[in-house]
């Protein structure tokens, strides 16, 4: 039975509430719209680039690649860049937010990088219509109806890479089981992290044989020995606390001070997820009476108690600077963010109770002494031990490094699936 009304149902919803999204992308996005990506909007229409379309003349393979965020474009680097080479195909790179889209083109990490098209069925049409992708790739958990629904139509065959599904989605998903599965029917291949995530999928109705559990790519991220000029002063015990949500920063604030108290010199770099909280966190910390100076300021070292990261794509030039990393949105219930980055840098790893969206990474990291996790009560004992222990600070980076390097390789499991899956 065609399960085609899904899309029309959901296109009905979507054009109804058409105002009210525009209303919200306005209030919530308008800074990173206005200032960031105004120039992209053409390309959301499903306009692209005259040059790109020139070149499209010219009947050259490509694969579509859809991503969302900085955070899932940095998964698949090494995905992006070795997939021309394997497969002999160019790669179209399609990313929502525009700090994803700046980060991409400045590293030039795929042949042509456009804003994703709006998913109504006429923007998307129009970008499959122009680039005759022979593979479109959706990227961890991105399940936009009419990107599937004509990337099927349009005669690609459609894949999952880094496939992932969170208990708090698989929940979700269950109570509109019959929904999602016009979704499902649109794949080719799961290609997804974990055994779980494959089970979490199966249970959801996805065909066990189109399911393979590959491994993270993040696993093979690209990481540079050389480390960046320092941001503090230099023999200064440092802690980075990365990738901190709302509400976060605010919490962990009174430990950090009253560790001070037993190391009067010590320095820490907050990164915010997001850059548009800066502002908003810089106030914060300064009511609290920290001395916090901007990274993207002129000023020497040991000036500022406190630096604040107010750049985009640059995290692992933070942690390089780490005695300890503390990896944020896991002391507040926002389920995690990568604790790979530090790992990869050897550096010992901190993290709050909630991690549920890096289960499967945390619990190898923490198994096999790489990292902790805690809670907020327990975190400024756990951080003080570890700083009076540089031996054992050092004992636990390499056994986070050795994680890293233990569960490599997805980026080749992946694109040999999808080789296969391109051949029929």
């Amino acid at each position: 039975m065609s399960r085609r009304w899904m899309f029309h149902v959901y296109n009905g919803f979507v054009l109804l509430a058409l105002p009210l999204i525009a209303l919200w992308v306005l209030l919530r996005w308008r800074r990173r719209v206005f200032k960031k990506g105004l120039h992209r909007w053409s390309e959301r229409c499903g306009i692209l680039p005259p040059e790109f379309q020139n070149r499209l003349q010219k009947g050259e393979r490509w694969w579509w690649v859809h991503a969302v965020s900085v955070g899932e474009v940095k998964a698949i680097e090494k995905f992006l860049q070795r997939a021309p080479e394997h497969a002999h195909v160019h790669v179209l790179l399609s990313a929502v937010t525009p700090e994803a889209l700046i980060w991409a083109t400045e590293r030039r990490l795929a042949d042509q990088v456009i804003a994703a098209p709006i998913d109504l069925p006429w923007f998307v049409r129009r970008v499959f219509r122009s680039v005759k992708p022979e593979l479109f790739i959706s990227v961890e958990s991105e399940f936009w109806p009419n990107l599937l629904g004509e990337a099927k139509r349009s005669g690609a065959r459609v894949a999952l890479i880094n496939g992932r599904l969170s208990q708090r989605s698989f929940e979700s998903y269950q109570k509109i089981t019959g929904v999602m599965q016009a979704l499902w029917d649109c794949f080719d291949l799961w290609a997804v992290r974990e055994a779980q995530d494959a089970e979490r999928f199966q249970a959801l109705g996805v065909p066990s044989d189109r399911l393979r559990v590959t491994g993270n790519l993040k696993y093979d991220l690209l990481v540079e020995d050389d480390p960046p000029p320092p941001e503090v002063a230099p023999h200064s015990p440092v802690i980075v606390i990365g990738s901190s949500r709302e509400g976060e920063e605010l919490l962990l604030v009174p430990v950090l001070l009253n560790l001070r108290g037993e190391w009067p010199d010590l320095r820490v770099i907050w990164a915010p997820r997001h850059v548009e909280r800066v502002s908003e966190v810089e106030r914060m910390l300064l009511s609290k009476g920290l001395v916090v100076q901007r990274k993207s300021r002129p000023g020497g070292p040991g000036e500022a108690n406190d630096i604040l990261w107010d750049t985009m794509g640059d995290l692992l030039d933070a942690y390089r600077q780490a005695d300890i990393a503390i990896v944020g949105g896991s002391f507040v219930p926002r389920g995690g963010q990568n604790p790979i980055e530090p790992a990869a840098l050897r550096r010992p790893v901190v993290f709050g109770p909630s991690m549920e969206n890096f289960h499967g990474i945390a619990e190898r990291l923490v198994n096999h002494g790489g990292a902790r996790q805690v809670s907020l009560e327990k975190l400024g004992a756990c951080l003080s031990e570890l700083l009076s222990r540089p031996q054992g600070r050092q004992k636990m980076g390499e056994c986070a490094r050795q994680v890293v390097e233990r569960h490599q390789g997805a980026t080749e499991k992946t694109l040999q699936l999808l080789e296969g899956l391109q051949r029929g």
